[in-house]
C-alpha cells in the first residue's frame, strides 16, 4: 500500500538526444494514501561499462598452477547530476497527499559524449534515476533509460565519399601444378552510408581455375572491439553480422555478375568517439566460398562508416511521414540554446538547409537488461530491457 506507480515520462517523446541539449521530463509518483518522505531525488548520469569473464591460471600451496577463470572490467563515467526536487538529505520528513504528483527535472548534456550502445559484453548507457528518500524504511526507486546520439558528418569524414574498388586473386594446387586463377572484384559507389540507405555492391567473378566457387557472400559486419583494466588489462573483439546476402556458383572456367544490394539497419555511428573502453567499426566482408575441403577461400574486408548525416553528394532523402513523428526540434535535429554550427557533426540547417530530418528507430541488435552490477534488483523499471534509438533517413526506393 502507498506507493501505486512510480515512473520517469521524457518531454521528449522518442527520449533521444545530441550532447549539448537539455533532458528534461517528469518523475510520476502516484499515492494511495498518505506519504512520509525526506524528499525525492534525481539522477542523470552517463557512463561506459565493460564486462567479461576469461581464463586464468593460479599456483596453489604446492606450487602448482590450477586453471581458472576471473571476470575483468572497466568503467568510464562522462557525467552524474544528482538534486533533489522535493525535500532534501538533511531535512526532515515531508508529508505527500494520496493522488498523482509530477515533478519536472531537467538536466544540460555535456557536449563530448559517445553515442549510446548496448552490448552482451558491454554498453554506453544513460539513465535517469528517482528516488524517493524515506527516513528509516527503504528507499523506493525508479529507473529509465534515454539515448544520446554523438553526430558522425560523414561529409566531415573524408573517406566517406571515396569509392570503393577491389581486386582479390588467388591460385590452387592440382597434383603439384598451380591452376589458372580465381579473381573477384567488387566495387561501391561511396564507403560511407546512414541507416535507411542500401549498400550497392557490383561484383565479377572470373573463374579461368577448374575450382567451382559455391557460393559469393557479402557480408556487412559490426567489429566491437572492449577492453578492460581491473584486476588486468585485456581486450576482447567481437563480430557481428548485421547483413548478409549469397550468390552463385559459379563453375570452374565460368564468369559471372552481380549486382546486390545490403540494406543499412538501425546502427550506432562508427568510431564510438569519447570512449576509451569500447571501439567500433563497421567492414564489408566479401568471401568466395570454393568446393574442396584443402582449398582456402578467398576473403577480403572493407572498411565501411556508418554516420548520423548522409553524404549530401550522393543520394538525396526525403522527409519521414509526418505521421507520427515529432517536430525535428523535439528529437535532436536543433539544439536548444546552442548554434547548430557550434555542434561538432550535427546536422546543422545552415550547411544542409535542404536536408530533411530522420525519423528514429531501436536498433536492430536486441534489447538488454538495464541492471547493473551492485544494483537492487528491486527499482522500478530495472527489469525492462532496452534497445537505443538511432537515426534513419528515408531514401527512394530507386535511388
Amino acid at each position: 500500500m502507498g506507493l501505486k506507480d512510480f515512473r520517469i515520462i521524457y518531454d521528449n517523446p522518442w527520449a533521444t538526444y545530441y550532447p549539448g541539449q537539455t533532458v528534461s521530463g517528469n518523475i510520476i509518483v502516484v499515492l494511495n494514501s498518505t506519504k512520509k518522505i525526506r524528499g525525492i531525488c534525481v539522477k542523470i548520469k552517463g557512463v561506459a561499462n565493460t564486462c567479461w569473464t576469461t581464463d586464468k591460471q593460479d599456483m596453489d600451496e604446492r606450487g602448482q598452477y590450477r586453471d581458472g577463470t576471473q571476470t575483468v572490467t572497466a568503467h568510464e563515467e562522462y557525467f552524474d547530476t544528482k538534486y533533489y526536487l522535493v525535500g532534501s538529505a538533511s531535512g526532515g520528513e515531508i508529508e505527500i497527499q494520496s493522488g498523482e504528483h509530477k515533478f519536472p527535472f531537467q538536466c544540460i548534456l555535456p557536449m563530448n559524449l559517445p553515442s549510446s550502445f548496448e552490448s552482451d559484453f558491454g554498453h554506453v548507457r544513460y539513465t535517469v534515476k528517482a528516488t524517493l528518500d524515506r527516513p528509516w524504511k527503504f528507499d523506493q526507486e525508479v529507473k529509465s533509460p534515454f539515448t544520446v546520439v554523438s553526430p558522425f558528418d560523414l561529409n566531415q569524414e573524408v573517406r566517406s565519399s571515396e569509392k570503393v574498388q577491389v581486386e582479390m586473386s588467388k591460385t590452387f594446387c592440382c597434383l603439384c601444378c598451380e591452376t589458372p586463377s580465381l579473381t573477384v572484384n567488387y566495387s561501391l559507389p561511396v564507403r560511407g552510408y546512414v541507416p535507411g540507405q542500401t549498400m550497392p555492391i557490383k561484383v565479377n567473378v572470373e573463374n579461368l581455375s577448374g575450382v567451382t566457387v559455391e557460393t559469393v557472400k557479402l557480408i556487412l559486419c559490426k567489429i566491437v572491439t572492449f577492453r578492460a583494466t581491473t584486476p588486468t588489462t585485456d581486450t576482447k573483439t567481437e563480430e557481428i553480422v548485421i547483413a548478409e546476402v549469397a550468390k552463385g556458383p559459379v563453375e570452374g572456367r565460368g564468369n559471372a555478375d552481380y549486382e546486390q544490394k545490403l540494406d543499412i539497419p538501425p546502427l550506432p555511428p562508427s568510431n564510438l568517439t569519447n570512449c576509451g573502453i569500447i571501439d567500433l567499426e563497421y567492414n564489408l566482408k566479401v568471401v568466395a566460398c570454393v568446393s574442396g575441403w584443402y582449398h582456402r577461400n578467398l576473403t577480403q574486408n572493407t572498411l565501411i562508416f556508418v554516420g548520423t548525416v548522409p553524404l549530401v553528394n550522393y543520394q538525396t532523402p526525403s522527409a519521414p511521414s509526418a505521421e507520427g513523428y515529432p517536430q525535428p526540434s523535439e528529437i535532436g535535429w536543433t539544439t536548444t540554446g546552442i548554434p547548430l554550427s557550434s555542434v561538432d557533426g550535427s546536422p546543422p540547417s545552415n550547411l544542409y538547409p535542404n536536408l530533411p530530418p530522420p525519423s528514429y528507430e531501436e536498433s536492430t541488435n536486441g534489447a538488454r537488461s538495464l541492471w547493473e552490477r551492485g544494483e537492487s534488483e528491486y527499482i522500478y523499471g530495472v527489469s525492462n530491457r532496452f534497445a537505443p534509438k538511432y537515426p534513419v533517413f528515408n531514401f527512394a526506393a530507386n535511388q
